[in-house]
């Protein structure tokens, strides 16, 4: 608990810091949208499921809301409410339907299916067009009122991820991770397992979701990109798997892509390119390095 703690108090410190300054409270929350993902992701691989489509978690449910903000406020959570069940429903009966190999590959092909395709949502509205490749508008908050909405969601979520690692669902979900095989000849109930770490996996994408419009303003496709779904797989690799240090690794790479892609557009997605390339090398030694931290973790 006093790990957790510490822990809890570092992100605290950081959000506070970074309010002090426009510019890094608006990175701060930017930074915290990813990590928010990246925890979302670890919530899946826990119970065995590694996502490499994870942008359509992320970004469908508030996809829909944008566009039906186009039309008013209610169709728009009413979209958002669809969207959030929709996407559970597809990611649990690919988790149902698939081994844990071909689950990785089946959600990256969709998402990338669901990228290309979120373009031709247009539809006219007052006599223009809205959607296609521009996408839509989304509602705002001030700055300040969406730098606490951050820093207290992601500190909520990461308390939820490491409570839960400590309990007694965290411990089955592990084990199912670890042996689906045995975990059912022990009497685990795989359906259950599966089914509450992708809610709990959507509930955190999906209010990552929510705060990535409400940081921007507006929705496009873009949202469904391929940098978008590699990237937890890849702070996740570089924090060990380790909660505490996966979600540093998404405040780093966050920071690295400004400066890198104000050098050179598109130099950060060589930088990811390279370290999927090696990522078999590179997991080896993270991972047994970062064994015991995530033993620790939960």
């Amino acid at each position: 608990m006093k790990r957790i703690v510490a822990e809890t108090a570092v992100m605290l410190s950081l959000a506070v810091i970074m309010s002090l300054s426009p510019y890094y409270s608006w990175l701060f929350v930017l930074m915290s949208i990813y990590s928010l993902l990246t925890l979302s992701w670890l919530f899946m691989r826990k119970a065995g499921r590694i996502s490499m489509g994870h942008s359509f978690l992320f970004g469908f449910p508030v996809f829909l809301a944008s566009a039906g903000y186009s039309f008013s406020s209610e169709v728009s959570i009413q979209l958002f409410i669809a969207g959030c069940a929709l996407s559970f429903v597809i990611f649990y009966i690919f988790a149902e339907m698939t081994g844990r190999t071909a689950f990785v590959f089946l959600t990256l092909v969709f998402s990338i299916f669901v990228w290309v395709s979120s373009p031709k949502l247009v539809f006219e509205k007052g006599g223009y067009l809205t959607g296609g490749e521009v996408g839509f508008s989304f509602p705002t908050i001030s700055q300040k009122e969406l730098h606490i909405l951050t820093g207290g969601t992601l500190t909520l979520f990461y308390l939820i991820y490491r409570i839960i690692g400590e309990s007694r669902a965290g411990y089955f979900m592990r084990a199912v991770g670890d042996d689906e095989t045995a975990s059912k000849a022990v009497g685990i109930d795989l359906r259950k397992i599966k089914a509450l770490s992708i809610l709990l996996s959507g509930m955190t994408a999906w209010s990552a979701g929510i705060i990535y419009g409400l940081e921007f303003g507006h929705i496009s496709p873009e949202i469904f990109s391929v940098e978008i779904s590699v990237f937890p797989f890849i702070a996740s690799l570089i924090g060990a798997g380790n909660p505490f240090a996966s979600v540093l690794s998404s405040f780093g790479l966050v920071y690295l892509s400004k400066i890198l892609n104000s050098m050179y557009p598109g130099l950060m997605g060589i930088v990811y390119a390279a370290i999927l390339i090696l990522s078999p090398k590179i997991g080896w030694w993270v991972y047994v390095k970062g064994k015991r931290l995530d033993e620790k973790a939960g």
